[in-house]
């Protein structure tokens, strides 16, 4: 049984803007995010945008610099104390009202109705995984719709992290590692999401957008009697790699090399991302 625990806060940020070197997952995000801006007429006329989970607000600049969306308002929950400091600045780089909460987005959350209580546009943007219950989480956030309001889900597809992440927890003492321990849960994936919604909450509207991405793991991959440490696999996994048993290192390993493509003459290890867009 595996006895490596998970992540710190710290870790868990450093390892997630590490993986993102290695990735053009930030590619595929903003491909399905131009589209959904583009449909919903977002770069036409300045809108009010909630962003749940925000992280350093790298991505909500994007939208706005890059993609053209417009903003009259934007509010971000992120409880990560690890990030605030980052989100301030990058929003301050908007030039446009903005406010940040550092609370956690529950039943019990409530806006400043003097403020703003609705909003045009909702952003999940890989959050989801930290929530216990990311269904009523959705449920939640579908109250702060205003009507004609669009979210946005944001979530690995499925496949190569979910199934090495569910293979360790499995494998670990519950009372050490497990999904509830970890800051977020990698074994959500896109599928699930929509298999809920649908589900239990048939009366909401939903579509779905995905794009494969790769990481490049080409030295991990490579070095198969001592595996280089790869960010990617401590994000994807929660853990660190190289502490697990010699056991739990041969199957991770063998399982990342089966879900890797030769692409320019370097090991890509293939996911896929989903974009859900949720409408009342």
């Amino acid at each position: 049984m595996e006895t490596t625990p998970p992540l710190s806060e710290e870790e868990y940020a450093r390892t997630f803007r590490l993986s993102l070197d290695v990735s053009d997952e930030y590619e595929a995000m903003s491909n399905m995010a131009g589209k959904f801006i583009s449909e919903n007429k977002y770069d036409e006329n300045p809108i009010k945008m909630l962003s749940i989970g925000a992280g350093r607000g790298d991505f909500e600049v994007h939208l706005v610099k890059q993609l053209g969306l417009k903003l009259d308002y934007i509010c971000a929950i992120e409880p990560n104390s690890t990030h605030l400091r980052e989100l301030q600045t990058s929003f301050e780089s908007l030039e446009t009202k903005f406010d940040i909460s550092s609370s956690f987005f529950n039943e019990e959350f409530q806006f400043d109705e003097n403020k703003v209580n609705k909003f045009d546009f909702i952003l999940f943007a890989h959050s989801l995984y930290g929530f216990d219950d990311p269904h009523g989480a959705v449920l939640h956030a579908t109250k702060f719709q205003n009507p004609g309001g669009k979210m946005l889900i944001i979530n690995q597809g499925g496949g190569a992290t979910a199934e090495i992440f569910t293979y360790l927890a499995e494998k670990s003492d519950p009372q050490i590692f497990s999904p509830r321990k970890c800051i977020g849960d990698h074994s959500l994936t896109g599928d699930k999401i929509i298999s809920e919604l649908q589900e239990k909450s048939s009366n909401l509207k939903i579509s779905a957008m995905k794009e494969r991405i790769y990481e490049d793991v080409d030295d991990f991959v490579r070095r198969t009697d001592n595996p280089k440490r790869n960010y990617k696999i401590d994000f994807s996994l929660q853990a660190e790699y190289d502490k697990l048993s010699e056991e739990a290192r041969k199957h991770i390993y063998d399982m990342v090399v089966n879900k890797c493509d030769l692409v320019q003459g370097r090991y890509k290890w293939r996911h896929w991302c989903a974009g859900i867009v949720v409408s009342s």
